[in-house]
């Protein structure tokens, strides 16, 4: 297996899982997840200590979703009237931005599946939330932090050309940023070769029954990713999940 660097030039480093970065790559400062659901959240805290809430946490969405957010600098998520009960109740589907929320909105009485009543009863206060996350993620792309953006690609639905514009979109939206991206799939990408610099690939097989995911796969991948020892962003306690 074959990976690139996250901070250097898109060639193979090392035969085991995971992304070695080069010992002259600056240490990351954050890793901040981009989907695909409460697997990569789960992980990214449990391994960085980072509790640190990011816009994309605990969501359930696809790469487009992500990539449309960003561009829309995240003015078509929570729109009034667009929200409505998903999946038999037992969460909300935003369809300006066709994100899931399983754990923003909840149903007045436990036990019973999620009402358009619940759902427009909390949107306001879901929206706060949101909307400051949204002035987290522009205050920490302005920062001079140095920032690994992972994307989990829970059922290899992308290639690496939806990388590649994933990338376009961020650094457009934030020029000078420093950061880079990590692609995790279950399975190697055919197309890794045509990763450009500042892309990385990896793979974390999938834990059945577990939704967490494999801890010891999330760790070999990880354990090669430099992290600076003077993070620029607050790092405090890991938790588990939404309460």
């Amino acid at each position: 297996m074959t990976q690139t660097s996250p901070a250097g030039p898109a060639r193979a480093v090392r035969g085991a899982k995971g992304p070695a970065a080069p010992a002259e790559a600056a240490a990351y400062d954050v890793c901040v997840g981009l989907g695909y659901h409460c697997e990569s959240t789960y992980q990214l805290r449990r391994i960085t200590g980072n509790d640190s809430a990011h816009f994309f946490d605990w969501l359930d969405l696809d790469l487009e979703s992500v990539v449309e957010t960003i561009t829309g600098d995240f003015a078509h998520v929570l729109r009034p009237g667009m929200v409505e009960p998903f999946s038999d109740g037992l969460c909300a589907l935003d369809r300006g931005s066709d994100i899931r929320f399983f754990h923003d909105f909840r149903p007045a009485d436990p036990g019973r599946p999620l009402t358009q009543d619940d759902i427009d009863a909390q949107l306001d206060g879901v929206r706060a939330k949101f909307a400051a996350l949204a002035e987290r993620w522009r205050a920490l792309a302005e920062s001079p932090a140095h920032v690994l953006y992972v994307h989990h690609d829970a059922f290899d639905e992308c290639a690496a050309r939806d990388l590649r514009r994933l990338r376009h979109v961020i650094a457009t939206a934030h020029p000078g940023q420093s950061f880079s991206l990590l692609w995790l799939r279950r399975t190697p990408p055919a197309d890794a070769g045509d990763l450009p610099p500042g892309i990385a690939w990896g793979t974390v097989a999938a834990a059945p029954a577990r939704w967490e995911g494999d801890d010891a796969q999330w760790d070999e991948v990880f354990s090669a990713v430099q992290m600076s020892p003077d993070p620029l962003w607050p790092t405090p306690q890991p938790r588990r999940h939404p309460a």
